[in-house]
């Protein structure tokens, strides 16, 4: 009886450790999947500028091109999404140049961020992942 006993209890264990590693591949793939994602949205966005302020010696973006590009890819980003079906995403987009200024270093950036409400994500019931959060961060060269 006690070697059923002590089988059983390494049978949880195991079964434990399994869960949490396929749980844990599945949170990773989501996380550098929103990091390629925005990543892809900040680089998209910065190359929309206003071509004659910079003709001007001026550096602006143009901020409706790059948000409909950004929402265009997230669009056809949740096509292919490792995320659950019922995820819910959000991104914030905050642009730096010479109209709306800087924060810090005067280098014209594009800084997206991404948040996905998934739900619970691990099965296991002491760990509780209900959101991934990614942001990436494009700056010119001066």
């Amino acid at each position: 009886m006690k070697v059923f006993i002590v089988f059983i209890g390494l049978f949880i264990i195991n079964m434990s450790f399994l869960s949490y590693q396929g749980d844990l591949g599945r949170y990773v793939r989501c996380q550098t999947f929103l990091k390629a994602i925005a990543e892809e949205c900040a680089a998209g966005a910065a190359l929309y500028y206003d071509e004659a302020a910079y003709s001007d010696g001026q550096f602006w973006f143009n901020y409706d091109e790059g948000r409909e590009y950004i929402g265009h890819l997230m669009e056809e980003s949740k096509r292919g999404m490792p995320l659950p079906k019922n995820s819910i995403i959000t991104y914030e987009v905050n642009f730096q140049d010479d109209y709306i200024g800087y924060e810090g270093e005067e280098i014209p950036s594009v800084t997206v961020d991404i948040t996905a409400v998934t739900g619970d994500m691990f099965h296991l019931p002491f760990l509780e992942v209900r959101e991934i959060k990614r942001a990436a961060k494009y700056e010119l060269p001066q």
